[in-house]
């Protein structure tokens, strides 16, 4: 039997000897990145890094695996997702065009690049790029709630309706299994499309449809509130402002929502309510008190409700953007990324956020889907 000490130089004479194989390895990487098993294995990996929010690693991953493959579809869709993450819409846009050239029926390649022309300011390229992603992928609902909020930002609400109503039909959606918030999204975003166009009462009753469709109903029912409150039903908005937090917030809401109308009294009470029950509301409450009190409704412009009308799933919060096809997600590919219509405009600092307005009071702030 060895002794201790003799165990011990063994295993290091090993560690020695296996020392000139790992570096010849390391020296040997260029050639172990041209094989095709290897490159299966980088992209492993980088679906790893990038489904664990390590995205700048995620795109070095993707750019080893396309050594031996160049010009592949997949990988291209995966890094201009990475690239989109990294707020790199330039960079991204080129891989999507890359992914165009090597898969032409590529539904996520012209989506991608739809993603990227938007954000890049590009918005009649970006709406074509949807378009053809529809054309190529009618069943994915994402890819048709994108198109729609480009094109009612673009004042084409009869169309941007269609593409809402196609999508709620498609049968993933109406499954009750479907995940995603699929259906309470293209609800909302329906219902704000109504509003556009004039029929206040047709988007009350889909905004409540989106909520009972909703696991978190904080953006539709926000929405519901702030219509209400122009329609002159306070009472019913504090129940729907009630449904999306606690009451502090509901009554700090409705008073913002009326002070925006002029009702600087009834808003002041409202405030004042929502201090005493939440001591957390001081300095939201608070400054749209002051603003109240003052009498500077025009003013309280920059101090809006608290978590009021909230863009979900915004690039500020859970942005998970991928390219899952015909209502299923190709392997290896993340969620993709699904914005819904707010009524209010962009968030501000803290706690408050920027105003809330409808179509006759300010810009839009508007959602879209991913694929």
């Amino acid at each position: 039997m060895r002794s201790p000490s003799a165990n011990a130089f063994l295993l290091l004479a090993a560690l020695v000897l296996t020392l000139p194989a790992c570096a010849a390895r390391q020296d040997n990487g260029g050639e172990a990145l041209l094989d095709p098993v290897n490159s299966a294995r980088q992209e492993f990996v980088a679906d790893v890094q990038m489904n664990s929010g390590r995205v700048l690693l995620a795109v070095e991953g993707y750019d080893k695996a396309m050594v031996a493959r160049p010009g592949d579809a997949g990988l291209l869709l995966k890094k201009g997702q990475a690239l989109l993450r990294l707020k790199r819409p330039e960079t991204a846009l080129e891989a999507f065009r890359l992914a165009q050239v090597a898969s032409p029926k590529s539904a996520g390649a012209f989506y991608g690049a739809g993603q990227a022309s938007e954000r890049l300011g590009r918005t009649d390229e970006a709406r074509r790029y949807f378009e053809r992603a529809v054309t190529l992928a009618p069943d994915s609902w994402r890819a048709r709630c994108h198109l729609g909020v480009l094109l009612m930002n673009q004042g084409k609400l009869d169309q941007a309706r269609e593409q809402f109503l196609a999508a709620l039909v498609l049968p993933q959606v109406m499954s009750a299994s479907h995940e995603g918030g699929a259906r309470e999204t293209l609800l909302n975003n329906l219902a704000v499309a109504q509003v556009l166009s004039g029929d206040a009462e047709g988007a009350v009753a889909t905004f409540r449809q989106a909520m009972r469709q909703a696991r978190d109903p904080e953006l539709s029912a926000n929405n519901l509130g702030l219509l209400l409150v122009r329609l002159g039903h306070p009472n019913e908005a504090l129940s729907a402002f009630r449904a999306a937090g606690n009451d502090a917030r509901a009554l700090n809401n409705l008073g913002y929502a009326l002070l925006l109308k002029g009702e600087v009294a009834r808003a002041q009470t409202l405030f004042e309510k929502a201090l005493d029950l939440s001591p957390r509301y001081y300095e939201t409450a608070g400054e749209n008190l002051k603003q109240a009190v003052q009498g500077a409704s025009g003013q309280a412009q920059d101090h809006a409700p608290a978590q009021a009308v909230q863009p979900s799933g915004s690039s500020a919060q859970h942005e998970r953007e991928g390219i899952g096809m015909t209502g299923q997600a190709v392997q290896g590919e993340s969620e993709p990324e699904v914005r819904r219509v707010s009524l209010s405009a962009q968030p501000g600092t803290g706690l408050r956020f920027g105003p809330v307005t409808l179509r006759d009071q300010g810009k839009m702030e508007v959602a879209t889907g991913g694929m």
